[in-house]
């Protein structure tokens, strides 16, 4: 995310030498991975990043803003609260959370766990391996960003997804459709965007025993953006702003594993991944102003590594079975990083700077409940946020139910 929006990035030929060769090394050394990073970022000191309010004001006043200034003092600016247009609302990369609420269940029921049992029998008599499940969800996401380089925005998103899937004798394999829509706004009265997002995925599970499992997804979306932006000239609002839209898709792939130890009715266990997700957009002009700018493609990677636990207790009640649960996960980023973010006016002036570094290393906390009903009804609500990130603050909650077809 540019300052005040989009980021245009401009990526080497070397990009996807780099993510195979990261991807081994995951592989090999995945439980060190955390420790190891946690020290270094400890001591890391982030760069100075030029804002684009910086590139404006060295184009458009070299002079340092001129002998005596501009009317009412301070530079001139072309951006929202010094920002470029657009807005990437970018997933750090796995499933759904209801999508891994459902290939849990799945895996839980597999192995006969306490957790699964249905009212009035065995897990194995109401779950048999046949037939189909559908699930269907909904998710509020608030997202709150503080940049250095970048601007502060508030973000507020809602989705649904349906699924549908069938457990095998190895496993369960499925499908679901996503849809997503962003409204956010840049602070200090910067403008505002959009994004809609539409988007489908296949996912499955393979069970080398009872407790363990390997988790897989690959999934593609199509989005859309949306930008008004506050256009500032020698300290003045003007009243026209500069609009512009662009599309553009994403594709992310991941791949996941744990164990499960069970104690009567107690579970807890491992949990391992690895995510990939790559976004690109076109690009765009923006229109409305003569200042309006244009802005070349955009390519963004991020290559995420997961790794933390989930416990559950199952407690039986008169009309089910009530399962909360808990979770929580390190995550490191490889492959993401600062970019140069390219513009031109109307006047084919260039303006570059760079964004924010990405924090590479942060927490995802949660917990939730689900509720083992008879008949083969199951709802589930789960609350998720990702802390300890210098930039953003997100809060995911989601709410569902999976019906045995």
């Amino acid at each position: 995310m540019s300052k005040g929006g989009l980021n245009i990035v401009v990526s080497d030929g070397s990009t996807h030498e780099r993510a195979a060769a990261v991807v081994g090394n995951t592989v090999a050394g995945l439980a060190g991975i955390g420790a190891v990073a946690v020290v270094a970022m400890g001591f890391a000191q982030p760069a100075h990043a030029q804002s684009f309010q910086e590139q404006v004001d060295e184009i458009v006043f070299p002079d340092g803003c001129g002998s005596s200034g501009p009317p009412g003092g301070g530079c001139g600016s072309v951006g929202a609260a010094g920002g470029v247009g657009g807005q990437v609302e970018v997933q750090q990369g796995g499933l759904p959370p209801s999508v891994q609420q459902r290939m849990r269940e799945a895996q839980c029921e597999a192995d006969k766990n306490a957790s699964c049992v249905q009212p009035g029998g065995a897990a194995a008599d109401t779950m048999p391996f046949e037939g189909l499940n559908l699930f269907v969800s909904t998710d509020y996401q608030k997202k709150l960003y503080d940049g250095a380089a970048e601007a502060d925005f508030d973000s507020d998103r809602a989705g649904f997804t349906v699924g549908l899937d069938s457990p095998m004798s190895w496993g369960l394999i499925g499908g679901a459709l996503n849809y997503n829509y962003t409204n956010g706004d840049f602070r200090h009265n910067g403008g505002d965007f959009q994004q809609n997002s539409f988007g489908g995925l296949l996912y499955g599970s393979y069970y080398p025993s009872d407790s363990s499992f390997i988790d897989g997804v690959i999934g593609l979306a199509g989005k859309g953006y949306d930008l008004d932006r506050t256009v500032v000239a020698n300290g003045n609002v003007l009243d026209a702003k500069a609009k512009g839209d662009t599309l553009g898709f994403e594709f992310q792939s991941s791949v996941s594993g744990g164990y499960d130890f069970s104690f009567d009715n107690f579970t807890i266990g491992p949990r391992a991944g690895i995510h990939y997700l790559r976004t690109e957009l076109s690009d765009f002009s923006e229109s409305g102003t003569p200042m309006a700018l244009h802005y070349e493609d955009q390519v963004e990677d991020s290559l995420t590594t997961t790794v933390g636990f989930q416990g559950s207790v199952a407690i039986s009640t008169s009309f089910g079975v009530v399962v909360p649960q808990v979770n929580a996960e390190y995550v490191h980023e490889f492959l993401n990083d600062r970019r140069n973010v390219h513009a031109t006016d109307t006047a084919g002036t260039s303006f570059t700077f760079q964004t924010d570094p990405p924090d590479r290393d942060y927490f995802n906390v949660g917990g939730g409940v689900v509720f083992v009903l008879p008949d083969g009804i199951s709802p589930f609500l789960n609350y998720t946020a990702e802390v300890a990130n210098r930039f953003e603050e997100v809060h995911t909650v989601t709410a569902g139910v999976r019906l045995e077809m």
